[in-house]
């Protein structure tokens, strides 16, 4: 009656690749190219909410500092004064510091007031400034994003299932199992409403996404253009 619990490890250097290629292919640009193995075809999140979270501030600008605070933590970047990692943003009176979560670099962005006067990236090691820009673009930080609405009516559906589930194992005489379900599913769901994401998000990615049962998962090639060009080896 042993149970080893599986973990999941990501390489945070690949999750850097997959977010940069994710959102190099929402930008616009016509000059992408992504060279990839098996991973093209693993579950992803859906392209419409992750371009609905991207977040554009622009130098000369009237936003609120705690508004686009909320939209970075809605991205789901995370707020760290001690350890600044990709994904995370920090904050020093009126200036924020974002880093990217598909890149190797940071942004500054300095506020007076509710007015942003500079934008600019630099090394989050050295602190050296990179260079100056007119405007950033901040695409999320994990790939499963998703909205508020979704997510809570998404919840309530894994909540429901999770229900009928657990019943169904007990009228079988599967109580040991029923009880492994509903510890660790309760346990991923206090985890997504907590930090908006879980180890093993990808599990629930049909009711994050409104999918039907059965129906295929979004992957990479969902976030290429009507236009592209796919060359498969073997």
């Amino acid at each position: 009656d042993t149970y080893i619990e599986k973990d999941l490890s990501i390489n945070k250097d690949i999750e850097k690749l997959r977010l940069s290629a994710t959102s190099a292919l929402l930008s616009g640009r016509r000059d992408v190219i992504v060279v990839s193995s098996v991973s093209c075809l693993y579950g992803i999140g859906n392209p419409e909410d992750f371009h609905a979270n991207v977040t554009i501030v622009k130098v000369g600008e009237i936003v609120s500092r705690n508004a686009m605070l909320r939209k970075l933590v809605d991205a789901l970047y995370s707020r760290s004064e001690v350890d600044f990692q990709r994904g995370n943003f920090r904050v020093k009176g009126d200036t924020v510091d974002v880093f990217l979560a598909y890149a190797d670099e940071a942004v500054r962005i300095v506020f007076f007031g509710d007015d942003i006067e500079e934008i600019y990236a630099f090394d989050p090691v050295s602190g050296q400034t990179l260079r100056d820009m007119e405007e950033a673009v901040i695409y999320p930080a994990n790939i499963f994003v998703t909205s508020q609405d979704k997510m809570k009516s998404s919840l309530r559906e894994i909540q429901l299932d999770l229900g009928k589930q657990v019943d169904y194992f007990k009228e079988i005489g599967k109580h040991l199992e029923a009880k492994r379900l509903k510890e660790r599913t309760e346990f991923d769901l206090e985890m997504i409403r907590e930090l908006g994401y879980c180890s093993g998000i990808e599990n629930y990615s049909r009711y994050l996404d409104g999918r039907e049962p059965g129906s295929r998962p979004f992957c990479l090639l969902d976030y290429f253009p009507d236009d592209y060009l796919m060359v498969v080896d073997e």
